[in-house]
């Protein structure tokens, strides 16, 4: 495993870099995008009084690149043409995984948005776990999970959003859990990647999200969620770009 490791960094590091401007200027012109936003209530658009959280934010971005865009998904919340999701309330990945399992035959997504590991976090923490070690193996069967389910859709995985820790009893606690299931988010990716899956890093966890962008402990605000829509986009412009994302 040790001789693997730089290579993943490489891997990393390539999936980080941002496509060149002109490629990310045109590449969405006249793509048709079937997205199935996959994760817990902060894909569903929980606390945002629309319910529409990222997705109508991120909708509009790409009808101004001109791309054609369908939301897919199970259920349904939001103020826009396109309300599908599969985003479920207080859901671990194992919640995720299990509802994944059950509709997956019934859409055909070209590209999977993936935001998922928050709650895992919350519960090793309530719990009070050295390390969540548990929730780690959870997240990262999701990730596998969804490959298996989509093979022909191209996957972007986030690292997920902060918590505030001022606003919970394990705050502190629960944040660490984050960072460290972004850092086996982080790891799989790169390794999926490297050993050939179409599947793309989203880093929420540091920069332009923090925890004066949520309402309460873990959901973001109305600007917080247009934040999210805007790291989406980068990801999907980059992945366009490459020619990863087939035709519906």
């Amino acid at each position: 495993m040790r001789s693997l490791l730089p290579l993943l960094s490489l891997a990393l590091t390539a999936l980080s870099a941002p496509s060149p401007p002109f490629f990310r200027a045109t590449s969405l012109n006249g793509k048709a995008l079937a997205i199935l936003p996959l994760g817990d209530s902060i894909t569903l658009g929980w606390k945002d009084p629309s319910g529409n959280g990222y997705r109508k934010p991120l909708y509009d971005l790409l009808m101004t690149a001109n791309a054609h865009t369908t939301f897919l998904g199970s259920y349904s919340s939001g103020n826009f043409s396109q309300p599908h999701h599969e985003g479920h309330g207080g859901a671990t990945s194992t919640v995720i995984a299990m509802a994944a399992t059950e509709m997956h035959d019934s859409v055909d997504p070209n590209l999977v948005l993936l935001h998922a590991g928050v709650n895992d976090a919350l519960v090793a923490a309530s719990v009070h776990e050295p390390e969540p070690i548990a929730a780690l193996g959870e997240v990262e069967k999701l990730i596998d999970l969804a490959t298996e389910f989509w093979p022909r859709a191209a996957l972007l995985v986030a690292r997920i959003i902060p918590v505030d820790p001022a606003e919970y009893s394990e705050g502190v606690e629960t944040q660490r859990n984050v960072d460290s299931i972004n850092e086996r988010i982080s790891y799989v990716v790169a390794q999926r990647a490297y050993f050939g899956r179409r599947i793309a890093l989203v880093d929420m966890s540091h920069g332009p999200i923090t925890a004066a962008d949520l309402v309460d402990f873990a959901h973001p605000s109305p600007a917080g969620y247009a934040k999210m829509a805007d790291l989406w986009f980068t990801g999907i412009q980059d992945i366009v770009a490459r020619g990863w994302v087939p035709e519906p």
